[in-house]
Order: C-alpha cells, then sequence, then structure tokens
C-alpha cells in the first residue's frame, strides 16, 4: 500500500446546464494539476520498484510550454526504459468522471504514458495485471498534444470499483533519450464522454471492384465460397506450382520460374549457384488493454517460429523480389506459410469452418531486430500502436493485396496481384501482415529461421522478361 500524501486542493473548472425539453446533467471538469502552485511539484517523486530501478526523472515547475495559466511541469530524463514519476496527491473516487484530459509537449516523436492505480491494482505483466490498472498511451507528435481517454472504457478493467480506490496517478516516458525533457500541463477529469470514433476505414480488395470495413467483412462475403481444403504438403504445393509453370510455359516460352525462401537457390536465374536471404520477418503485438505496454514494445524478429492471427497478433513479413528484372510480366504466384502447431483450437478449424485471411501492405522501412507495437525501427514511431493509421501517409495502406482461407498445415494464397505491385515501378516494397479474421488461427507457424528449409515461409513466382 502506498503512504497517502497531503492532498491538494481540486479545482471545479466549469460546469454548463441546458434548461428544457432535452435538458443534460451539467458537464462539470476538475482540475487535477496546473503547476501554478509550487507545492505542485514537491509531490511528485520518481517512481522506484524493485528489481527495477529506473533512472530518476528530475521535476521542476517552469514558465514553458502552459496551456492552463504560467506554468507547466518539466519533467527531465536521464535514459532508462520506462522511467515514471508518481504522485498519490489525487482524488480517491473518480466513478463520476467519464474522461482524462491532459496536455503534454514533447521535442520529437515518442511514447507517453499516463497510468491511474487503485488499492487493488497490480503492476504485474500479461493480462490479470494490465486490465488491474488504468493506461493511457499516447504516440506524442512534436509539439503540443491534446491527450483524451475514456476513463471507464469497458466493465472489466480499471477504473472499477471493485478495485477499491484510487491511491496513485503516474506519468512515464518509453526509452527516454539522456537530457531528454517534455512538459504537462491541465491535467483535469471531465464528466463528458469521449467523442465517437472517426468514419470507419475502407480497404481496397486488390483484384476486384470490392471495399470492405475489415478482414471480418470480407470473409462475410465469401463465406458461400468456402471449400474445405485438401491436406497438402511443400511438396505437393511445389508440384502443382511446377505444373503451372509448364503450362505457362506453352504459351509464354521465355517464361521463369523462381522460388524465393531463405536459405534456398532458385531464386535468380541469372546466379543460379546464390542461395536466397531476402525474407525478414517479426512478430509483435498490440494486444490491449494499453496497460501491456512491455508486450507491445518486445521485438521477436529472431524467433524460429510465431503466432499469425488477428491484425493485433501478427507478424511482419517482407520477401526482397529485386532479382524479378524491371517491366517483367507476373504470371502467377503463391504465398506458402506452414503451420508449425499440430492441432487445432476447437471453433478456429481451417479444415472445418469459413475463414478468411488478407494480407496488408505495409508503408514504413521496419528493421526486422527493432520492430514492435509503437516502432517500426529504434525511435522511429508508427503513427498509431500497431501501426493502424490510415490517414495522411498511412503506417499501412488501406488495401488487401491478397486473401483466401487458410489451408491447413500447408496454406497458400494467390499472390499475383501482390507480387504485381511490388514490381511495377510505382510502390515500395515494404512487406506485409498476413492476418486473419479469427475463424482459422496459427498458433505457432515457422518464420525465416526455422531449422528446415522447407518449413520457411516462401513466395513462388512465374514471371515473363520484358
Amino acid at each position: 500500500m502506498y503512504r497517502a500524501l497531503p492532498l491538494l486542493p481540486f479545482v471545479l473548472i466549469a460546469s454548463v446546464w441546458i434548461v428544457g425539453a432535452d435538458a443534460q446533467p451539467p458537464t462539470v471538469e476538475k482540475r487535477l494539476f496546473d503547476f501554478e502552485d509550487p507545492a505542485d511539484v514537491k509531490v511528485w517523486s520518481s517512481l522506484e520498484l524493485p528489481g527495477a530501478r529506473e533512472p530518476a526523472v528530475k521535476r521542476e515547475r517552469v514558465a514553458e510550454h502552459a496551456t492552463s495559466g504560467k506554468h507547466s511541469l518539466k519533467l527531465t530524463f536521464a535514459g532508462g526504459r520506462w522511467p515514471t514519476v508518481t504522485t498519490s496527491a489525487v482524488p480517491d473516487d473518480w466513478e463520476s468522471y467519464q474522461t482524462f484530459r491532459a496536455d503534454v509537449t514533447v521535442s520529437r516523436p515518442c511514447l507517453v504514458g499516463f497510468a491511474i492505480l487503485q488499492e487493488k491494482s497490480s503492476r504485474a505483466g500479461g493480462w490479470d495485471g494490465a486490465v488491474s490498472r488504468w493506461v493511457k498511451t499516447v504516440l506524442a507528435r512534436p509539439g503540443r498534444n491534446a491527450v483524451s481517454a475514456p476513463l471507464h472504457p469497458n466493465d472489466y478493467s480499471a477504473l472499477h470499483r471493485k478495485l477499491g480506490k484510487v491511491v496513485r496517478f503516474e506519468v512515464f516516458l518509453y526509452n527516454p533519450h539522456e537530457g531528454e525533457s517534455i512538459y504537462l500541463d491541465n491535467v483535469r477529469l471531465t464528466t463528458a464522454k469521449e467523442p465517437a470514433p472517426p468514419a470507419r476505414t475502407e480497404f481496397k480488395v486488390l483484384g476486384t471492384d470490392w471495399t470492405v470495413a475489415n478482414v471480418q467483412e470480407l470473409g462475410k462475403k465469401l463465406k458461400g465460397q468456402w471449400q474445405k481444403p485438401k491436406a497438402r504438403t511443400v511438396a505437393d504445393v511445389e508440384e502443382h506450382f511446377r505444373a503451372r509453370f509448364a503450362e505457362l510455359k506453352k504459351t509464354h516460352p521465355r517464361a521463369v520460374l523462381a522460388f524465393f525462401r531463405d536459405g534456398e537457390k532458385g531464386y535468380d536465374p541469372a546466379r543460379p549457384e546464390r542461395v536466397y536471404s531476402g525474407w525478414k520477418d517479426a512478430y509483435w503485438s498490440s494486444h490491449g488493454p494499453d496497460g501491456m505496454t512491455e508486450e507491445r514494445a518486445r521485438n521477436q524478429g529472431t524467433a524460429a517460429s510465431h503466432e499469425i492471427f488477428m491484425r493485433h497478433r501478427s507478424p511482419l513479413m517482407r520477401v526482397e523480389l529485386g532479382s524479378i528484372p524491371p517491366g517483367a510480366t507476373i504470371l502467377a504466384a503463391e504465398l506458402v506459410i506452414v503451420r508449425a502447431n499440430a492441432t487445432y483450437e476447437k471453433g478456429r478449424n481451417p479444415e472445418e469452418n469459413a475463414n478468411m485471411w488478407v494480407v496488408e501492405p505495409c508503408n514504413r522501412p521496419w528493421v526486422e531486430t527493432e520492430v514492435n507495437a509503437y516502432e517500426y525501427a529504434r525511435d522511429r514511431f508508427w503513427k498509431a500502436i500497431g501501426g493502424m493509421y490510415y490517414g495522411d501517409d498511412p503506417d499501412f495502406l488501406p488495401l488487401y493485396l491478397a486473401h483466401g482461407p487458410g489451408g491447413g498445415k500447408v496454406s497458400t494464397w494467390d499472390f499475383k496481384e501482390a507480387v504485381k505491385f511490388w514490381t511495377d515501378g510505382k510502390h515500395v516494397n515494404h512487406g506485409f501482415m498476413l492476418h486473419g479474421d479469427s475463424f482459422d488461427w496459427m498458433m505457432r507457424a515457422h518464420s525465416r529461421e526455422a531449422r528446415e528449409v522447407k518449413d520457411r515461409p516462401a513466395v513462388l513466382v512465374v514471371y515473363e522478361p520484358k
């Protein structure tokens, strides 16, 4: 239990009540901190936890970047992983308030976090720990960032009466630079609810004239066409593709067959002795809630297998296609993924129920050993957690390059449109994410680091040089 510090007086900011037939309850705001009083700074300290000591954070009341009054709180960091400042000088009951708001000013793209702990909150990792504390993570952009987040986004996690009184409020910065400062001001609560989310994103399905909201909608659209897949080995897939190549050679005598799989020859007919090493993949999770900070910051770019599931729990992949000459005509292509798990979860068996997978192209030059749900490379942040920003200069393009159901132990997808997309001279190949509608689940799938070469993911291509 934390020792409670004396509470500072809290200020009622605004109250508005519209009288009439459609009258609504008054909107009430309560300011927690605006740092106009020097005492506002004294109630904060650097968080110290057993076994996870972070460098102390310098705290100053300054006349810079104030958004309420004339002062703000300047926090200066000395490196670390998750350095945090903490205070117990907060009201113990936030039940009647709907939204948390604050202003934070930063000098570079970075991740700033806010946490509220109750009497029964835990700092543990994993789901149970994450739902016991309220956390808002912000991918802040240079300049002032107006932070706003619902205090009661659901009925199963903090903030909730079952977890007791509010006892602590904290602010943290992920992987700060030595000597870096951020500025905090106008920390407040309001009874007003967060505005409705923006209109849905629409994804174009390449090779069709369709647009859909997500992979689930596409799955429903094509559910009636689903057929039970035939069990196949990698050898079966390759034999079938070589037969397609033989047929295409009859009408395209200059056609070329290329296999793009790490550790294997046969990707560059001009240099047949060369072994391909142009694949990369890295799993990361953007699974909620926001308290899953350590899990979201974890990079898994060197694992021999990884989960492939829904949009928030799938790997990024990239296949280098530079050996395909400019202007070549793509005649056929397939993506091959080999499942590592031998069993299926009930309700997610691709051999028994209709399911759908899509290939979504990345728009950032990610680094295999650095990418996670916050960053696509060290200190280079996505615009939204998990790269789920589709506005101007999107993290991922609102486009599905390929789609189709899973196929059991070995899954394949028609990849012709995807290869055409990356070799047409108009688009940069930053790779893709393969993710599904939840009716199939690759608990583990082999990555490019798999011990057996034939278990590694591959793209098979038939093209005709210009």
